[in-house]
């Protein structure tokens, strides 16, 4: 099954898009490359501003968003703290330093206590964290006179007696550079905060500065994770929200993502005499693309996004939460020169965008999330207004003759974004901390009840492969590989993470085998889509022993496509899953499905029962005497799973279960549109019916 490409450059990187972070290859570092001129104005936008990069099929023609005046995320991202480096991250105790209080401990504090063993010495509430700021600091030559008092370190008892985890927080994404008696900055102090008088600002505490935090690792967590709902007490060990918030931060610190743009790094921004930034990169998210990406994603898919909301050296990191056209003007040529300070002079003649022949100008409100602070605690999404805020834009957008939007231009670079991208899921973050526990903390934290279960047990066995782990392309046999595992544990529940890149993933069925049982955790769905990672719920190995030799089995059923297996990962545990209520909605109404008409029928299932969505099997019931020529996708509020892509050939009638996880962690409470389409000629069919069973 050949997928038709585009023209198309993917960024897919680990984010390290950027910060509230310092600006190394870790968090904040910038591409090497982008594939651009820099002698280009970029008014068109080029391979690294086509809003292609979101992966995404966007509407690219004016008449048809100029109806997306408006939009707001469905599925809204949760407020939190971006734990500055300088406070020590999510290692701060936020609710005050106490000699008594165990339940003030920092939430990485309370992770090693409840799931790494961590026993802190009797004595350990007593001992005291680095307080900044303090005075501190010594010229390494000064003598005499120009000597400054030396702080001594008195903390080391304290960051001694930490657990693992706390400890590479400290050091990795802490104030560690503070205390670690290096001059980090070289500036010739050591350690310096506050008390270094030479004439120079000395408050970035030896190279931290005060800006630098995990809001890169919050956007991601708040845009795909649920929010927390309540306290949770496992191990005798009490998580509050603020504590689960800060621990899925932690393992979102490291994302893949999607990026259009790149990164302004300037600390002074040269402007030329029209206003215009002289570096491209603090003006390269073309407000073309920009266009295109919010109206797309907020007006017609309600989805939120990520941007880095300044241009220059600072990251700020925000989710997009809505916007509202408040003026849209269609523009002369002369008008246009006029806006952008060229009066007198043709477009083509300064502006690098030939195939432009129509100019609209906008004035749009940017609604964007800030961040709360960590004493903030509970669930917020409810009081979302109160840390929503607004960005006010200007700009061009330029048509072609076909009525395609092809560039822009902005009119006031006082206020545009820096980047924008699109979290899609989490590759981990602190190394001593286990994704499948905070994931399980947050299932418990919105479970209406929650008993206690036992987590010692817990074990992820990860797999890791590379491009040399190819699958065989066309072969039913595809191949087999052996998944060792040496722990013993009854299994009570099981997830199994797949990573799969291929270039049509309908072609791909997937399987987990182990003595005689076998579970199929991928068949055949997704059409053209690109790769699949997910985490599956596997309920056929319940009761059976962890230990021995798994096989993974992967076929690629069709030819052309080709992709490898980058990372399968099994997670055990002895404590059974907290059941969940499933309930089931149905529609019988018949539909017939026009034949060869791209757009199809809808048929739509209106859901008025609230919550967060844990797993969806979709039966569908089509009769039809050519199912090759069937797409059949699920979708609501702009989000979207492919079901069925023109598979089967000439067999007769379609009448399947597929697991659903596109929606994973959702609101249950909505619309939602089963779409058919007949792609080719001759063949007809019907929908007689469909029905969703959703677990939540």
């Amino acid at each position: 099954m050949k997928k038709v490409y585009a023209v198309l450059f993917s960024i897919l990187l680990l984010v390290a898009v950027a910060a509230c972070a310092e600006t190394t290859d870790e968090a904040g570092a910038k591409p090497e490359s982008d594939g651009k001129n820099p002698d280009l104005k970029a008014d068109q936008w080029n391979a690294a501003n086509n809003p292609t990069q979101f992966h995404i099929e966007f509407d690219h023609k004016y008449s048809e968003i100029k109806q997306y005046t408006s939009g707001r995320a469905e599925q809204l991202p949760w407020p939190s703290d971006y734990w500055s480096y300088y406070e020590d991250s999510i290692n701060v105790r936020y609710k005050g330093i106490s000699t008594t209080d165990w339940d003030k401990l920092s939430p990485v504090e309370k992770y090693d206590m409840a799931f790494n063993g961590w026993e802190p010495p009797e004595n350990f509430l007593e001992l005291m964290p680095l307080q900044l700021p303090v005075d501190c600091g010594v010229p390494e030559e000064a003598e005499g006179d120009d000597a400054y008092p030396q702080v001594l370190d008195t903390h080391d008892d304290y960051y001694a007696a930490l657990g693992p985890a706390a400890t590479w927080q400290h050091k990795n994404k802490g104030n560690w550079k503070a205390r670690n008696g290096k001059d980090d900055d070289g500036d010739g102090f050591t350690d310096e905060c506050t008390g270094a008088d030479d004439g120079d600002d000395h408050s970035d505490y030896d190279g931290i500065e005060t800006w630098w935090g995990l809001c890169h690792a919050w956007v991601p967590a708040a845009i795909l994770a649920a929010e927390p709902q309540h306290d949770v007490t496992i191990n005798d060990v009490t998580f509050t929200v603020s504590d689960i918030k800060a621990l899925l931060i932690a393992m979102y610190d490291r994302s893949s993502a999607h990026m259009l743009g790149g990164r302004c790094n300037d600390f002074e921004i040269e402007h030329d005499e029209h206003g215009r930034p002289l570096n491209q990169d603090c003006r390269d998210t073309n407000a073309g693309s920009f266009h295109v990406v919010i109206t797309n994603m907020l007006g017609k898919m309600k989805r939120s996004f990520a941007e880095d909301r300044t241009i220059g050296y600072q990251v700020w990191n925000q989710p997009i939460v809505g916007y509202e056209t408040r003026k849209e003007q269609e523009l002369t040529e002369e008008e246009v020169m006029d806006k952008l300070d060229h009066a007198g002079e043709k477009f083509h003649d300064v502006f690098n965008s030939p195939e432009a022949v129509k100019w609209v100008y906008f004035e749009m409100d940017v609604d964007y999330l800030s961040e709360s602070s960590a004493s903030e605690d509970g669930p917020l999404i409810h009081n979302i207004g109160h840390y929503t805020h607004t960005d006010h834009y200007k700009y061009i957008v330029e048509i072609d003759a076909d009525d395609m939007i092809v560039g822009g231009e902005w009119v006031s670079y006082n206020t545009i974004p820096d980047f924008l991208w699109l979290p899609i899921r989490a590759y981990g973050g602190n190394t001593s901390m286990s994704m499948a526990k905070v994931e399980h903390l947050l299932e418990l934290s919105i479970e209406d009840e929650h008993p206690e279960p036992i987590e010692e047990d817990l074990v992820e066995v990860p797999f890791v492969f590379g491009e040399d782990m190819q699958i065989p392309d066309n072969d039913p046999a595809g191949f087999t590989y052996s998944l060792p595992v040496n722990d013993d544990l009854t299994i009570a529940s099981m997830k199994v993470f797949i990573n799969v890149k291929h270039t049509y993933v309908g072609d791909l069925r997937i399987s987990l085998e182990k003595d005689g049982t076998s579970v199929v955790l991928h068949d055949k769905a997704g059409g053209g889509n690109d790769n699949i990672e997910k985490t599956i719920d596997v309920s056929d190995f319940d009761g059976m022993s962890s230990k021995g030799d798994w096989k993974l089995v992967v076929v690629d059923t069709a030819g052309a496509d080709t992709g490898y297996l980058a990372e399968i990962k099994l997670m055990f545990s002895t404590a059974a899953p907290v059941s969940g209520e499933t309930k089931t909605y149905t529609s019988d109404t018949s539909m017939e499905i026009p034949d060869k008409d791209t757009a199809g029928i809808k048929s739509v299932i209106n859901v008025n029962d609230e919550g967060k969505i844990k797993s969806i099997n979709l039966t569908v019931t089509i009769t039809h005497t050519y199912i090759g020529d069937l797409v059949v996708k699920l979708v609501k509020g702009g989000q979207e799973q492919v079901l069925h892509s023109r598979e089967g050939g000439s067999a007769d009638d379609l009448a399947k279960t597929y697991d659903v996880d596109a929606f994973n962690g959702a609101e249950c409470k909505g619309e939602w549109t089963l779409v058919i389409s007949d792609n080719a000629g001759q063949d007809l069919g019907t929908l007689e019916g469909w029905e969703m069973e959703i677990k939540m």
